[in-house]
Parts: C-alpha cells; sequence; structure tokens
C-alpha cells in the first residue's frame, strides 16, 4: 500500500500549498446549474477511465483494496485533524475535496467495474452497497452549494416572506416563495426547581443545611404590593391568581437547616414583574430560576405562490415540509418568554436531498442483502 500511501499524502501536501496560496474552497462558485456539469463530467471521466482498464495497470490498481484502504484513511485523518483544531468548514479545506474527490473515483471505478460483470446476488448486493455510498457522499458534497439555510422573524398576526441567510453576518433580505402566518407561540415549562444561593457571590451553594419545600404554586400569578403576612407585618408582598399576559411562576415556600424555619414567596419573574427571591439568613437565599422550556412551539399558515395553504402546529424537531423546504422552530422572544409574540424559523432548502436519501436507502437494502442471502450466490 505505499503507494496508495504516498498518492493520498501528495493530495494532502498539494491540498495545503493550495489552501495557503488560492484560499478555501468557494463552494457558491459551483452552485446550479455548474453542480450539475460537474457531476455529469465526473461520470464521463470515470467511464472513459474504466474503459481503457484493461490496457493500465494503474487503473486496474486503482480498483483495489491497495488503493482504497490508504484513500479511506486519509478521509478520516483530515477529519480527525479538523475536528481536534475546531475547524467546521470542512468542505472549504483543500486537502479534504482532494482526498475525497480521490477516494469518490476509486469508489465509483469499482462499482462501474461490478456493474459489468455477471450478474448475480453477490454483484446486486455488492452494486446497492457501493453505488449507495457514491450517490449519498457526491451528492452531499455538490448540494452544498444550492443548500438554503435562512432565518424568518415571524410576528403574529402578520404574514411574512422574507428571511435572511442563516450563515452569513449582514446578509439581504431575501423574498420566498411561501409566506408564514403566525397565530400563537406556547411554552411547555418544566417544573419549577429551587436554589440556595450565597447572598454576597450569587452562586450556587452546593452543600447547603437549608432543605426548601413547596407549599403552593401559582403558574400565572401577579404580585400584590403592600399586603400583610401571616405575622401580621405589612409591606409584605404576595402573589394572587392572574391568567394575563405577564404573569409570573410564583410559589410559597417554607427552608429550613434543622435550626430555624423561613417561610415567603419566590418567583422566576416576567417581563412585567421583578424576580423575587427569600431571604433565609444573612449568607443564603432562596431563589427560582428561570424555568426550562420543555417544548416551544408555533401555530402557523403557510401560503405558498402556488396557492396552497397549509396549517401545521410546528415545534423542535418537528419541522413543516412544504414545496422541499423543512422549516424549523428555531427561536422566539426570549425577554417576552412564554408571552412572546415572536417567533424565529429556520428554512431549509436542499434540492440534493433526494438523491442523498436514495443512496442511503441503496446502502440499507444492501445491507439487508448481505444478511438474508446465502453465502453461496
Amino acid at each position: 500500500m505505499r503507494e496508495g500511501t504516498a498518492i493520498v499524502g501528495g493530495l494532502i501536501l498539494v491540498g495545503a500549498l493550495l489552501q495557503l496560496t488560492v484560499g478555501p474552497v468557494d463552494w457558491a462558485m459551483f452552485a446550479f446549474p455548474l453542480n450539475i456539469i460537474q457531476f455529469a463530467f465526473f461520470l464521463l471521466v470515470l467511464g472513459i477511465t474504466y474503459a481503457v482498464h484493461k490496457h493500465s495497470y494503474i487503473i486496474r490498481w486503482s480498483m483495489s483494496l491497495l488503493a482504497a484502504v490508504p484513500a479511506i484513511a486519509g478521509c478520516v485523518l483530515v477529519t480527525l485533524v479538523m475536528g481536534i483544531t475546531g475547524w467546521d468548514e470542512m468542505l472549504s479545506w483543500w486537502p479534504f475535496v482532494l482526498v475525497y474527490v480521490w477516494l469518490m473515483a476509486i469508489l465509483g471505478l469499482t462499482t462501474i467495474h461490478h456493474i459489468f460483470q455477471r450478474p448475480s446476488l453477490r454483484q446486486f448486493t455488492f452494486i446497492c452497497n457501493h453505488l449507495g455510498l457514491f450517490l449519498a457522499m457526491t451528492c452531499g458534497v455538490l448540494g452544498h452549494a444550492d443548500m438554503q439555510r435562512l432565518h424568518m422573524t415571524t410576528r403574529v398576526g402578520s404574514p411574512e416572506w422574507r428571511a435572511v441567510d442563516a450563515d452569513a453576518a449582514d446578509a439581504p433580505v431575501r423574498e420566498l416563495p411561501l409566506a408564514v402566518e403566525l397565530h400563537s407561540f406556547t411554552i411547555d415549562e418544566y417544573p419549577p426547581v429551587y436554589q440556595v444561593i450565597d447572598n454576597e457571590t450569587g452562586k450556587v451553594v452546593k452543600e447547603s443545611q437549608w432543605t426548601v419545600r413547596q407549599d403552593s404554586l401559582l403558574e400565572y400569578a401577579a404580585i400584590v404590593y403592600g399586603a400583610t403576612d401571616s405575622l401580621g407585618n405589612q409591606d409584605a408582598n404576595r402573589y394572587v391568581e392572574w391568567r394575563s399576559m405577564g404573569a409570573c411562576t410564583a410559589a410559597y415556600v417554607t427552608a429550613t437547616d434543622g435550626h430555624s424555619t423561613v417561610s415567603g414567596w419566590v418567583t422566576c419573574g416576567s417581563f412585567m414583574f421583578p424576580f423575587k427571591g427569600l431571604r433565609l439568613d444573612d449568607r443564603c437565599s432562596v431563589v427560582m430560576p428561570d424555568r426550562e422550556p420543555r417544548r416551544y412551539a408555533s401555530e402557523v399558515t403557510v401560503y405558498t405562490e402556488g396557492g396552497g395553504q397549509y396549517d401545521a402546529t410546528i415545534e423542535v424537531n418537528h419541522p413543516l415540509e412544504v414545496d422541499g423546504w423543512k422549516i424549523y422552530q428555531y427561536g422566539y422572544d426570549e425577554s417576552m418568554g412564554k408571552w412572546s409574540t415572536t417567533s424565529v424559523f429556520q428554512l431549509v432548502h436542499d434540492p440534493w436531498l433526494p438523491y442523498v436519501y436514495l443512496g442511503i436507502y441503496m446502502m440499507l437494502l444492501g445491507a439487508l442483502c448481505l444478511f438474508l442471502l446465502p453465502r453461496n450466490n
């Protein structure tokens, strides 16, 4: 495998020189239709190369494991280097691109070779695995230039059809072939937690002697100033049920350290009401941090240029797919919390994705055949 290792090493060296001289690979230059032309040209070169393989030892060698193993190892190596160094623009790094193209050439030639062999179930399994991998990897890379990842900010009652590039700073506003109208935004939250903090530093006391018990909880509450507490003290604040915009979560808690007991209200606050903790002694207080969202979702209507209208609920990890666009729940107005009237969506359009899926399904079929078909076929 010395020759294969030398080729991979040479490609990495040439790629490093290109990276230093001409800069990273600009995939925006290879958007449609150039990527289609590239793919067709690559297939043409592979076909011509295979047509003369009987007259060339180098071409026959490139279809063997002696060439494939060093190429795979080279891809793994450069990927590990980029992972360790934190370089996240893998497809713009010349060493990776050159080694990747070399590996795809080996994979393509090997697949063509087996396509022209005597038909058998074993050949079918081999072709499914290798052709599927070839499609998934080549279409995934070539489609990178055509992928659009946009952010759209919507407000309740106002259809929005404009978005900005999610990966570019100061990107221009783009008009889309669809519009999203936000009807409502909701958050389901985890139950509140209570922490004992240091009064001076504000840090959590990890080994506190205080234990906290929740006596009552108001999911939607408003503060009442100048009330009288259970001991008859004036100007104590208490909370009452209040289901209106800006309501906060408030809890009446009791804390004890075995010697003394302190009771009172705590709240994480909202955009309308302030945060409030309960002072336990000169050193500690108990507080309610902001509640963690368990699920947040948007009720929307999506309109398309073709006259389509789709009512849906979009939530995290459950996108809506319309006309080749996937619409993900991305964010909201965190300053308003669960009362947010703004929802941020991420819209992704990848026209090459169906071909990547086709390659994956072919590999799954090939893997299934490996398990089910007899070895002698």
